[in-house]
């Protein structure tokens, strides 16, 4: 028995010798008995190959990205909360006023 696995990014067939073929989906894998695989096998892709430092430093640095944004939408959050009250005693205070210019006209 051999493992074969699709590495590649769609669907794949491997033709057997009785006249059926094993579909493949991408990540896919079958036991198949060599001997009644039909040739030539279909293109399965490469395995890929394990992270490396770049991948860790470029992930050590969008997590930090994340964390900046996620502080500015905290700190814009609040700054839109303080807006709101503010731009509440305002309003009250126009209608104060507009409220006594009306009774004294």
């Amino acid at each position: 028995m051999a493992k074969f696995t699709n590495y590649a990014r769609g669907s794949r067939g491997i033709s057997l010798k009785d006249g059926s073929t094993v579909w493949l989906e991408p990540g896919e894998s079958a036991d198949l008995d060599k001997k009644d695989v039909a040739e030539p096998l279909p293109d399965l892709g490469s395995k890929p190959k394990g992270g490396s430092e770049d991948d860790a430093s470029e992930l050590a640095a969008l997590k930090d990205q994340v964390a900046a944004l996620t502080k500015q939408v905290e700190d814009l959050t609040a700054e839109k909360a303080e807006a709101e009250k503010s731009n509440a005693a305002l309003t009250k205070q126009v209608e104060d006023l507009t409220k006594a210019a009306n009774k004294k006209s």
